[in-house]
């Protein structure tokens, strides 16, 4: 009996380590990944969560979501994401990982190399002139006084993840001149969670004012969902902050299929090329990991200031 307690308590000990040890917000998509195999694995197979999950179970997964196969497509790296998940759960388990298998790696090699040759999807970014017709969009109700403000901030103090707003906390905010500093907890970059300083300031930072004023919001997360009685929740997800950049981008007279949340972040850094910042200045605020991916975007604004593109510029240049 001593024995069973003892063990566990270990199991309890360990757990809790492995918990503390991960971003709260990386704890969650992780468990949102698994959740979303062992749901596909019921739906498709009829299984249940045991661990190992069978090598051949996993191949169906792989091949359910590629678009050959006819179900939902997702890209490698969104496959390799889940796979690393599962990685996660059946060490956790203390159970052989399928992933390693060699059919597994040279599948998704395969299917690596067929998707280098599809054109790159990506979310057309939202720059400076488009945020300001999104924003006019935004009406004087609760909802739109937070709607102007999460687009304001969201691309002014760097570019944020939606992840990184929804997670934003009154106590993550400073007064500061002319304007506010908010402390970026749920980074990439920052797994232990001690977080980052990005400022927010001009018409980001009166926004952001506005909005707590008047949700009247003085603890607990910053941007909260409204239900339709216009009482608040207690925070907002990055699905719904997704969502209404979508929606205002419709209302602005854009296709929303072409913009999403991530639009925010790749239109900061294209501004920010296009006002010939530096690119380190730019990424000291958006926080990319990937120096490569930040001057991609950085690049798509600076060329078109590039003084060799504009030779035949003039007074007499006919209008397109």
């Amino acid at each position: 009996m001593e024995t069973r307690h003892a063990t566990n308590d270990l199991e309890q000990a360990y757990r809790a380590a492995l918990i503390a040890g991960i971003a709260q917000s990386s704890r969650r998509a992780y468990e949102r990944d698994v959740r979303y195999f062992w749901n596909w694995a019921q739906e498709k197979l009829g299984l249940e969560p045991v661990y190992p999950v069978a090598v051949d179970t996993l191949l169906h997964f792989i091949l359910d979501h590629r678009r050959a196969a006819g179900g939902k497509h997702l890209k490698i790296t969104t496959l390799r994401r889940y796979l690393s998940s599962l990685s996660i759960a059946h060490a956790e388990h203390s159970c052989p990982s399928p992933t390693r298998d060699e059919r597994v790696k040279l599948l998704l090699r395969r299917l690596r190399q067929a998707e280098a040759g599809e054109p790159p999807e990506k979310k057309s970014a939202i720059t400076a002139d488009l945020l300001n017709r999104l924003v006019d969009t935004c009406d004087e109700s609760l909802r739109g006084i937070r709607d102007r403000a999460i687009l304001l901030v969201g691309f002014a103090s760097g570019g944020r993840r939606r992840s990184e707003l929804a997670s934003l906390q009154v106590t993550d905010l400073q007064r500061a001149d002319g304007g506010y500093l908010l402390r970026i907890r749920t980074n990439k970059t920052d797994q232990q969670g001690k977080g980052h300083l990005v400022p927010v300031l001009g018409p980001a930072a009166a926004a952001l004012s506005r909005w707590l004023m008047a949700a009247g919001i003085r603890d607990g997360a910053i941007f909260r969902s409204i239900k339709p009685d216009g009482r608040l929740c207690q925070n907002i997800c990055g699905r719904t902050i997704n969502r209404l950049v979508k929606t205002h981008s419709q209302l602005a007279g854009l296709d929303p299929a072409l913009y999403g949340a991530h639009s925010l972040r790749s239109g900061y850094l294209t501004e920010a090329g296009k006002a010939g910042t530096q690119p380190w200045q730019a990424m000291a605020l958006s926080l990319h990991r990937s120096e490569k991916v930040a001057l991609g975007y950085y690049q798509q604004g600076a060329i078109l200031q590039n003084p060799a593109a504009h030779l035949l510029a003039g007074e007499n240049q006919e209008p397109i």
